[in-house]
Parts: structure tokens; C-alpha cells; sequence
């Protein structure tokens, strides 16, 4: 069969995301803070972009949108000639090119005596400080290091002796080393503490790890293939179990620091640390903690105290010293900052009387918040050069060109994302006009869809621009996202918001009583009697979980 060339002419249709319109999605779906520092980057990274300041002519700082408009359609359709002359004191003079105050660091602008303060020891730094005081071997002090190395910010250890030996195999050869030059590695005995047949059993579990037996190759598996052959046959490094037993010992001791219960590898360890070091091992706590925390956990004390063979009282009393303990030792070092949420847009309610205008829906007006978020515009300075130099084809004015096209389309970017933000938001008003004026109990179902028809965009803009934005109402400070809900069918066209339900349920369980909690079948009963909801109990058993509400079994309170 002959090739032949042929050129042919076919009409297709075809998305192409261009860098500017990649930019103007990207900043869609930014929240207030990163649009902030992206801000920031740009005044940083493009020389022709410049912070408005309050201008008697123009008091809102904002150029012209015209106006750059037409400066970036005249230095991309003029060629300009060559002009090497550049007026320097205009430019000093007009203040360009020099970093506006709050990137400066000059002599008026250190830190005050409060940032000189030390901050709060973390855990790792309590810990260390204990281990640096604690008289071991240099090498034990290693083993600490990795050890303290691995917890989590509960204190609990997030890895086994096996994963951290394997990990660090010249930790394992170095107490290999010790022992072979048959000298203790150790200043510590054999830790004290812990059941010793657990202790035992730990050690037993730490065993060398076998290579693995050579398995018959595939019909499509080539035997003779080298690198395969080595990566499937080369066995996994073995772990000596008396060095395990070395860093165990260490684990030990630094299961003794403060607080209390640290280095754990489980719950039930974290509590039985806590009762050795108040003296109560193989005590009755100690017993339940170790035998029966799974019946502790669902608060069957009776049967519990069928297994220990004791009285139920004595069972109880031990119940309300373990729950005295600290599941989270690493709790008190843990520094939460607090979140401060910057509204993007605000909704006031206003009077009757007041004017009509866009921005109004019924009683309620949309408000913008710009106040914080920096203003920027192209410079008058590289605007008049630009206009100057038309017919210059240097690289010098072309990098001009191109970083004004780029300043004017990232204004152009942020100016269409506030707009959306106000159209979103003001859509959300009009379909939640009731929630506005009477609370959650009025919220209806609503759909990025029904938000999207509303203001003719597509549902993922929608998404985007209710992602990680905020709105101050009367009703409180609420995410976007907030405001759309799915809804339960009542029967007969009528639905329920989800979020009324979830409402309904945490109040029901916020005021039931402590010693009887009600079931999720009484929630779902509860519900339908008094709301005149019809909800499943698995419906009510989902909603619970989301709030992350525990049964009933667990919320019950013994005393």
C-alpha cells in the first residue's frame, strides 16, 4: 500500500488554559491570606507594579482601569525607538523602584523587648533537657535522641524497636560493637516497672527477621534477569534481639520522665506507666487497665467485676481513678495558636429607608471588606517610559512590555475574583434571606448548582470561591461553604437542611440526662415527636458521628 501526503482543513473546538487564565482560576480559590502574600511576591517579583497609596485625586488609591488598559495595548502595538536616556532623578524623585517601608529593615525597625523572650520548651526539649541530666553512656544518650526523635505530639512513640533499628542500622552496629567487645553498653539495669512476662514478650516479638524462601518465578518472569533475581532474593536486614533489648531498656528509662505515661506505644502502656509510677501495680487499676480496658471502654463495670471477682463499688472507685489519668501525656506542651478569621465579605442589615443600590438584598446589604488587602498599580513612572519608548525594540523595553501585560492581568485577576466574590455571596442571601433573619433553624438545602444557574457561572467557580472564604453576618462568622446543605426528604416536596437536623440532634444530646443517654433510635423518635422529622436511625447514627458525638453506651457518666 503507497503513503501519501495530503493536507487537510478540519474545524474543531478546543480548550487551551493559558498561563493568564491558569493565574485568574488559581486565584479564585485563594484565601485572603495567601492572596495577600501572593500581593506581596508580586511587588517583590515585578519592578513595574507599585503599592497605591491615598491619592486628593483618586482617594481609593486604585489606578485606572482605562487607562493601563490602554498603556498595555500602545507598548504591545508600537514599536518604540531606542532611547538609552533615562531621566533618573524623575524616577528617584517620583519614588518608584524603591521598597516600600514594610520590606525594610532600618534602624527604627527591630523587634520589641517581647519578641526577645524565650518561647515554651516543647516536649522534645523537656525530654532531651531530663535525658542530658540522666547519668547513661554516651551511647545510651544516642538511643534516647532517636527515641525522642520519634514521638508524636502526645508522647506517644509512632514507631516500633524493629522499624527504628532497621531505619538506623549504625545504631544497630554500634551496640553490636559494645557487645562484642564484651562490655555493657549500658549504665542501666534491666528496667523495672512493666509485668516482667510483658516485658518478656516484648522481646520475644523481636525477633531476627528471616529472609523470606526463594518463590518459583512467573511463566513471564525471566529467572536469569540480574536485577530482578537480586531485588526479590536480597533479605531484609537482621535485627539482633539482644540489641532490641538494649534500646527496650532504654525505652524504659525514658518512660520514667515527666510527664507521665511519655513514650508509650499504646493507650494501655500510657495508663500502666502512669499507675507504676503511683505505686499501684498489680493493683486493681493495674488488673482492668491490662485485662479488661476493652469492657472498661464500654463502661460494663458489672461484668467487670464479675471477671476480677470483687465488689462493684470497689470496681467503680478504680473506674474513677483511671479516668483521672492522662491519655495524652505530651497534652500540656502542645501550643494551639489562636485562629483570627478576616471576613472577606460582610452582610449588614440596614433600615427600611435606606437607598436601593447592587449591593442590597431586602433588608441586607453586601459589603466587600478591603480594608488590609494591598492595593497595587502599574507605576507612573515605567507607564510614561513605556508611552516614551514606542518604537524601541530592546530587551530593556520589551521586559517592560511583558511585566505590564503581566501587572495589568494580575489587577484584572483579583478585581474579577472580588466581583465574584460579592455575586456568590449576594446569590447566597437571596436563597438564605430566612436564615439571615430567624437562624439555622430557617436554613433550606441549597446546591453550588442553584448558585451557579443564579449568576450564570459554572459549579466549579462556585466551589472555588467559597473555598477558605469567610463572611461576617448577624447571625455570626460563617464559610461560605456553610451556607450550602444537602436536604432529607419529608414527603410531599418538602425537604430539611441536614445542617437543622445536625442542629437539632447536638442540642437533644447537649440536654439529655448524663446518667441515661438516649439511643439513637429515642433521637430519631425524639425528633419526629417534637420537630416533626422523619429521620432513619442510621441517619441519626451518621449525623452523631459527624459531630463527633460518642453512643450512648459511651456517653453514659457512672457518677
Amino acid at each position: 500500500m503507497a503513503l501519501n501526503l495530503k493536507l487537510q482543513m478540519r474545524l474543531s473546538q478546543q480548550l487551551i488554559m493559558t498561563p493568564q487564565l491558569q493565574q485568574a482560576i488559581k486565584l479564585l480559590q485563594l484565601s485572603r491570606q495567601e492572596l495577600e502574600e501572593l500581593i506581596d511576591q508580586a511587588l517583590i517579583e515585578n519592578p513595574v507594579l507599585e503599592e497605591a497609596t491615598e491619592d486628593p485625586e483618586n482617594p481609593d488609591g486604585a489606578a485606572d482601569s482605562q487607562e493601563i488598559m490602554e498603556v498595555a495595548r500602545e507598548v504591545t502595538e508600537t514599536p518604540a525607538k531606542p532611547d538609552t536616556d533615562l531621566d533618573w532623578q524623575q524616577y528617584i524623585a517620583s519614588g518608584s523602584g524603591v521598597i516600600p517601608e514594610r520590606y525594610s529593615r532600618g534602624d527604627g525597625d527591630e523587634s520589641g523587648y517581647e519578641a526577645t523572650l524565650s518561647s515554651p520548651d516543647t516536649l522534645q526539649e523537656h525530654l532531651l533537657w531530663q535525658l542530658g541530666m540522666t547519668p547513661l553512656s554516651a551511647l545510651e544518650k544516642r538511643i534516647g535522641e532517636n527515641l525522642v526523635g520519634n514521638l508524636d505530639e502526645d508522647g506517644y512513640l509512632v514507631i516500633s524497636i524493629l522499624e527504628l533499628l532497621e531505619t538506623n542500622l549504625e545504631l544497630h552496629e554500634a551496640i553490636l560493637a559494645a557487645l562484642r567487645a564484651k562490655r555493657s553498653p549500658l549504665h542501666l539495669s534491666e528496667p523495672e516497672g512493666l509485668d516482667p512476662a510483658l516485658f518478656t514478650a516484648r522481646h520475644l516479638a523481636v525477633q531476627p527477621v528471616q529472609p523470606a524462601a526463594k518463590k518459583k518465578a512467573p511463566p513471564d518472569f525471566a529467572e536469569d534477569d540480574p536485577a530482578q533475581a537480586a531485588e526479590t532474593a536480597a533479605p531484609p536486614p537482621k535485627i539482633n534481639p539482644r540489641a532490641a533489648a538494649i534500646v527496650e531498656a532504654v525505652l524504659r528509662c525514658l518512660q520514667s520522665f515527666e510527664p507521665a505515661g511519655v513514650g508509650a506505644r499504646s493507650l494501655q502502656e500510657c495508663l500502666e506507666i502512669q499507675l507504676f509510677a503511683m505505686g499501684l501495680e498489680n493493683q486493681l487499676p493495674h488488673r482492668i487497665v491490662q485485662l479488661d480496658l476493652k469492657l472498661l471502654e464500654n463502661k460494663d463495670l458489672r461484668k467487670i467485676a464479675r471477671r476480677r471477682k470483687c465488689e462493684l463499688e470497689e470496681v467503680l472507685e478504680a473506674y474513677r481513678l483511671i479516668m483521672s489519668l492522662e491519655p495524652k501525656p505530651g497534652r500540656p506542651f502542645v501550643t494551639e495558636r489562636a485562629l483570627h478569621i478576616i471576613p472577606d465579605v460582610f452582610i449588614y442589615k440596614i433600615s427600611s429607608d435606606s437607598p436601593e443600590g447592587e449591593d442590597r438584598v431586602g433588608q441586607y446589604r453586601v459589603v466587600l471588606n478591603d480594608s488590609g488587602l494591598s492595593r497595587i498599580r502599574i507605576s507612573n513612572y515605567y507607564k510614561d517610559l513605556a508611552i516614551k519608548n514606542k518604537t524601541d525594540s530592546s530587551l530593556t523595553n520589551e521586559y517592560i512590555q511583558e511585566k505590564i501585560k503581566a501587572g495589568n492581568w494580575l489587577m484584572k485577576s483579583i478585581e474579577q475574583r472580588q466581583k465574584t466574590i460579592f455575586r456568590v455571596t449576594k446569590s447566597i442571601l437571596k436563597h438564605q434571606y430566612e436564615f439571615f433573619e430567624r437562624g439555622i433553624n430557617y436554613l433550606i438545602p441549597l446546591v453550588l448548582k442553584d448558585v451557579a444557574e443564579d449568576i450564570s457561572v459554572h459549579e466549579s467557580t462556585v466551589s472555588r470561591i467559597t473555598t477558605n472564604k469567610f463572611v461576617h453576618t448577624p447571625q455570626g462568622i460563617f464559610e461560605l461553604k456553610y451556607f450550602f446543605t444537602s436536604g432529607i426528604d419529608q414527603g410531599e416536596g418538602e425537604s430539611i437542611s441536614s445542617r437543622k437536623i445536625k442542629d437539632i440532634i447536638q442540642k437533644i444530646i447537649a440536654g439529655e440526662d448524663a446518667r441515661e443517654p438516649l439511643t439513637d433510635i429515642q433521637i430519631a423518635e425524639r425528633l419526629s415527636k417534637q420537630s416533626r422529622i422523619k429521620v432513619a436511625r442510621r441517619t441519626v447514627a451518621k449525623y452523631r458521628e459527624a459531630l463527633n458525638l460518642l453512643p450512648s453506651n459511651k456517653r453514659k457518666q457512672l457518677f
